[in-house]
Parts: structure tokens; sequence; C-alpha cells
């Protein structure tokens, strides 16, 4: 039986579950909570506790997982009572439950369905809470999760800077989208490949950089022949390295405004976590070494953005 990872937090107690909750202990799959019943207050506080950050549930059970996470994204978003905090937790969850999923299964359209929700979740929690951006920033990363907080990271603050530009809800929901899956060809890398994530790109040499830029030809493998995945998320992806000087792996020197704005969000997310500096000094090492990549409107409003949101304190 195939088991699908998933955050705790996605999951809320005294919710009746559509599916059966299993965890792994000493090297197997227990049922922890059945289907029809309720996970309780006190067995959800024990597992957080004790530092228990994943659920799993059956292949087969997708589908009400899914349709589960949907109204409780909805509840807890659309709720007075919960706190901006709770919110920014549970579509933090949700997305990366969404990544991890795809980045083990890309072609699951389930994995994908829960990745444009995600994206659409975040994209709601950061529109309607002003602290929210500043809170999913202020996130601590956990060991071997840079990756997908980068995801997280890049989706948050894409959408953010996209929706200032006056996008279209069409063209931010692709952008949300893309920017969670941006880099879910990094993991099937070879092992001794997967350091270049981590290191600072004025440190790649020519050999890495070819390395290292095949993720984005091997995202667009993985999702091109999906008919669930349009055309504009697969440019996004396939060109979310580019910028205009023409120096990435596509060699491509006219991006679209949504292409620029990943490429140059993605380009900021990876300094801060490659080169260990301040999110002001990556600002401004940003507008010195990029000059000539990104338009300086772009850039300067992106500056902006980071300012108001209070991202450079």
């Amino acid at each position: 039986m195939d088991y699908t990872p998933l955050r705790i937090s996605t999951v809320k107690p005294l919710k009746s579950l559509t599916f059966d909750l299993y965890i792994f202990f000493k090297e197997q799959y227990l049922c922890y909570v059945k289907s029809g019943d309720q996970l309780t207050e006190e067995k959800y506080t024990k597992l957080k506790v004790q530092k228990v950050a994943k659920f799993f549930i059956t292949e087969s059970d997708e589908i009400n997982y899914q349709n589960f996470l949907d109204r409780l994204l909805s509840e807890t978003l659309s709720s007075s009572q919960v706190t901006t905090e709770e919110k920014v937790q549970m579509v933090e969850g949700a997305a990366t439950s969404a990544v991890e999923r795809m980045q083990n299964n890309p072609g699951s359209e389930s994995a994908y369905r829960m990745t444009e929700t995600a994206a659409k979740s975040l994209r709601q929690v950061i529109k309607s809470n002003p602290e929210a951006l500043k809170k999913i920033f202020g996130k601590k990363v956990e060991k071997n999760e840079e990756l997908i907080k980068h995801s997280l990271n890049v989706c948050a603050l894409s959408v953010k800077l996209a929706e200032i530009l006056k996008c279209t809800e069409q063209e931010l929901d692709d952008l949300g989208t893309a920017a969670l899956i941006h880099d879910i060809a990094i993991p099937q890398m070879n092992k001794n490949d997967l350091p270049l994530f981590n290191k600072p790109r004025k440190l790649l040499t020519n050999d890495d950089k070819r390395v290292y830029y095949l993720h984005t030809k091997d995202a667009i493998t993985m999702l091109q022949d999906k008919p669930y995945v349009n055309k504009a998320i697969l440019d996004l992806v396939a060109n979310h390295e580019e910028v205009l000087s023409g120096s990435g792996p596509n060699k491509k020197k006219k991006l679209s405004k949504l292409e620029e704005i990943l490429s140059m969000v993605n380009n900021y997310d990876k300094r801060t976590i490659t080169n260990k500096t301040t999110p002001m000094q990556t600002l401004k090492d940003m507008m010195i070494d990029e000059m000539g990549n990104y338009n300086l409107d772009l850039l300067n409003e992106f500056k902006k953005v980071l300012h108001s949101e209070g991202l450079l304190d």
C-alpha cells in the first residue's frame, strides 16, 4: 500500500475525518484515527509536543483528504475567530504538503490540484491579513526544508508583487502555482549534485551551472504532457532562471511580466538562503549585481514591497 505524507497543521482536532489517518512509528504505518472519527485535542497536542510533523494517508484516500482540506481552508480563512498566526500555519501546512506531494509524484493530478488550492489560499491569507507575509518570512527554516520554504517564500512574495502591479486573477493563479512547483525537479537530482542548491551563485562554476540548471528542463519533462497544467504555468516554470541579459539556461532575453517577477523573487530568496545575508543586504547586492538582468522599475517596485511589508526590518 502507498502512503502520502501530509502536514499535521492541515488536520484539525474535533473535525470528523473522511479518511484514515496514519502515523509512522517504529518503521511501520499505524492507523491513528479511523475515517468517520475525530482527532481529539489530547491526541493532537500530544503529537505536537512529540514534534510529529507529518501524518499519512493512503493513496486511495487522497481525493477524500483534498475535499476535507478545501472545506477546512475555506472555513479557516473566512473565520474572524481564527488568528492570523493560525491561518498562516494552516496555509503553510497545505502548501508544504502540496509541494512535497508534487516532488514525490509530479504526475499526480490530485497533488497538482492541491498545489493550485494552496497557492490561492496563500494569496488570500496575504491579501486579507497585513501581517501575514512578515509571519511567513519570519519562520525559522527546519533542517532539510530549505527547498520547500524557498518555494513558499517565492510564491507569497511573487503574488504580492504581482497584485500591486495589477495582474489579473488568472495571472495571479498561474504565478502562485508555478512559484510553488518551480523547483520540483531538484530533489530528483543526483545526490552529489543536490548541494548545488545551497551554493552561492557567484561560487558556481560553469559546470555547476550547467548541472544545476537542468532542473528547469527536468521539471518541464515531468509536467508537459499533463492536460491540467496550462501553457502559462509551463512557461513560468521553464523560465524561472532566465534574466534579461540572456545568461539564463534558455538564453532568453525577452521575458513576460510574470516570468520576470518569478525570476527576480526566486533570485532574491535564493540569495538570502545561500549567501546567508540579511534581507536588506541581499536587496542592496541585487540592486548592484542584477543591473541589466531585470528592469529597474521592477526592481524598485520590489524594493517598495519589501519595505512596506516590513521584510527589511
